[in-house]
């Protein structure tokens, strides 16, 4: 009996020893050692590599990415990939947008009784996509002055610009610019006559370091010899009229939209008549109107809230409007555009008696439809001509970075920019008659609808 029981002690001990090791073997196989040595291995504008240690027994890798700039996604970490080996130490992140910064984590997995097991802890790296190659252009608005465009960027911290005598440029003047914001830079003070090339290049800050992007292209001009007063009108000459409705407005955002297209107005002595909303017209878009006025814009009524189109347009839309912007610059409006185009009896007789006349157009951008910049510079550019009256928006950033680049084109075509009464008069010989509505300087049409 004793033997017996000494037998079956023994084999509980067996069976007990047994278990234990398989337990162990088990906990062992599901164990995943964490990933070392996560780097990144190159980088460019649309694209990351990175690369890490191989872990033993490991079958392959996730690779988890969070974008560290403030975002809705900020601060959480998403599953952007995988790999199918345990070999497979490295990974390439495409498709990015330019001057992002992300942290990057990998975890190791393998696969043990058809049950995946990832490694419980993961090392973290900050990596970064290079900012896009900066385009520039450079124009010459004036006697002795270099201007520079170009377009702003998202996740940017700002902006190196270089310009020289010579396209190698092998002594360069350099200007950092600390914003992001900033689209533009005007230098005075040039020799007239001179051709000067300039570059650029953006940078994004990671902690206080500047992380630069690629230059871009090479932009030249020459210095212009004299002033130019665009505002002195060469009736001879081709000319097209600007026209910008729904304004003044800042974007949800803050951005002063209207500004801006006072800025390359100005900057290169050009004017456009700005229909605006009457409720839009306040303490603080006043200005805006007052700054219009100094730079020899048209003001013009596009009713008092826009709630009304063609011909359900009131005869108080109209009258509210003109008293409302009087009211904030001194100045009644000159001219007006009904909301959709169509006309009334009674809307052509309120202008009359306002002394305004109407302004359709010749040239519909379509900005409010496609809100892209390249769009509208592209049906601007196309459909000019001589006399034409151009319909825009001065409440959209796509439509004051097209006009950017609209103005200085137009100008290099042999275009003056002028108001809307100013070409009918300098074209016609005659001042524009209230009541009567204008589709380009010698179209009138009363009829539309």
């Amino acid at each position: 009996m004793a033997k017996k029981i000494r037998l079956i002690s023994v084999l509980l001990i067996v069976v007990i020893v047994v278990s234990a090791a398989a337990a162990i073997g088990i906990v062992s196989n599901q164990e995943v050692k964490a990933v070392s040595g996560v780097a990144m291995e190159s980088n460019s504008s649309d694209s990351i590599l990175i690369k890490w240690d191989k872990v033993k027994k490991a079958d392959g890798y996730y690779i988890y990415c969070k974008n560290s700039r403030p975002s809705q996604d900020a601060g959480k970490y998403k599953r952007l990939g995988k790999t199918q080996s345990g070999d497979a130490c490295s990974f390439k992140i495409k498709d990015l947008g330019g001057a992002t910064v992300y942290d990057i984590k990998v975890c190791a997995y393998r696969n043990y009784f058809n049950k995946e097991y990832e490694s419980k802890t993961a090392q973290s790296v900050r990596v970064y996509s290079l900012p896009d190659a900066l385009e520039v252009s450079a124009f010459s608005g004036s006697k002795g002055i270099l201007s520079v465009e170009w377009d702003a960027g998202e996740n940017l911290a700002g902006y190196e610009i270089q310009y020289d005598k010579s396209s190698d440029f092998p002594e360069p003047v350099q200007i950092d610019i600390d914003d992001r914001q900033t689209r533009n830079i005007s230098l005075d003070g040039l020799n007239p006559g001179d051709t000067y090339f300039v570059k650029g290049r953006a940078y994004l800050d990671d902690n206080g370091e500047k992380i630069y992007g690629s230059w871009g292209n090479i932009s030249s001009t020459v210095i212009n010899k004299k002033d130019l007063h665009i505002g002195n009108i060469n009736p001879n000459k081709p000319m097209v009229a600007f026209t910008f409705d729904d304004g003044p407005a800042f974007t949800s955002d803050g951005e002063n939209t209207t500004a801006r297209i006072l800025d390359v107005l100005e900057k290169y002595n050009a004017r456009a008549t700005f229909f605006m909303v009457g409720e839009r017209v306040n303490n603080e878009t006043k200005e805006l109107l007052q700054r219009e006025i100094a730079l020899g814009c048209e003001l013009g009524n596009h009713t008092y809230d826009h709630t009304h189109y063609g011909e359900n347009v009131t005869v108080s839309d109209i009258s509210k409007a003109s008293k409302r912007i009087k009211k904030y610059c001194g100045k009644s409006p000159d001219i007006f555009r009904c909301p959709g185009g169509n006309l009334t009896a009674e809307i052509r007789n309120e202008c009359k008696k306002e002394g305004m006349p109407l302004a359709y157009w010749s040239i519909d951008t379509e900005d409010w439809r496609s809100k892209n910049a390249k769009k509208i510079y592209k049906n601007v550019i196309n459909q000019a001509y001589d006399g034409a009256i151009i319909l825009m928006h001065d409440i959209y950033p796509s439509t004051a970075d097209a006009v950017e680049k609209i103005v200085p084109k137009l100008i290099e075509k042999g275009y003056q920019i002028v108001t809307v009464s100013e070409m009918i008069e300098a074209k016609t010989g005659n001042e524009p008659k209230a009541g009567q509505q204008y589709v380009d300087y010698e179209t009138i049409n009363n009829h539309t609808k």
